[in-house]
């Protein structure tokens, strides 16, 4: 992946990380799973099947990575999606964050257990905007699988205007 253009969201414009050479973004007619990738919870956000919105779904608790990959695939099953979207964080200079290793990680796990399509997507202040969206004192639970929500407006965005 290469950074290769700026989001509209949140406090400042910041670069997102396109499909390689070669890759598109991808939509399609199913469902799109975003995911906000934690240690101790993983937000899910869904699309529906036109790409146009996307909807909080639930979050995980993680308790292994073995468990998370099968909570994962078994609602993506349920859901019928085909991609995968995980949230990379950047710095505002671009880098990718340490833990980013972390999130590659696992999706390349989920990925050779399950053979669903994974990409990736700038997800820095992902979680600032969703706290922003949500009423004061809101549980974490809420603002990670909100989060995952506004990861896959911005992915579903990008998706679209590659289209045109």
């Amino acid at each position: 992946m290469r950074v290769t253009a700026r989001t509209s969201f949140g406090p400042a414009a910041r670069p997102i990380i396109a499909p390689a050479a070669g890759e598109r973004y991808s939509v399609g007619m199913s469902v799109v799973v975003a995911v906000d990738f934690g240690e101790k919870r993983i937000g899910l956000a869904t699309s529906d099947a036109t790409g146009m919105l996307a909807t909080p779904r639930t979050t995980l608790v993680r308790k292994s990575d073995a468990a998370a990959v099968t909570e994962l695939a078994r609602f993506c099953r349920e859901e019928e999606s085909g991609l995968v979207v995980f949230g990379i964080p950047r710095s505002p200079e671009g880098v990718e964050s340490p833990f980013a290793a972390r999130i590659r990680s696992f999706a390349a796990r989920f990925a050779r257990e399950t053979g669903l399509d994974v990409r990736f997507h700038e997800e820095t202040l992902t979680s600032d905007e969703a706290s922003r969206r949500l009423p004061p004192g809101a549980r974490r639970e809420d603002v990670d699988r909100t989060a995952a929500a506004v990861l896959l407006e911005d992915y579903l965005a990008h998706a679209r205007a590659e289209a045109r």
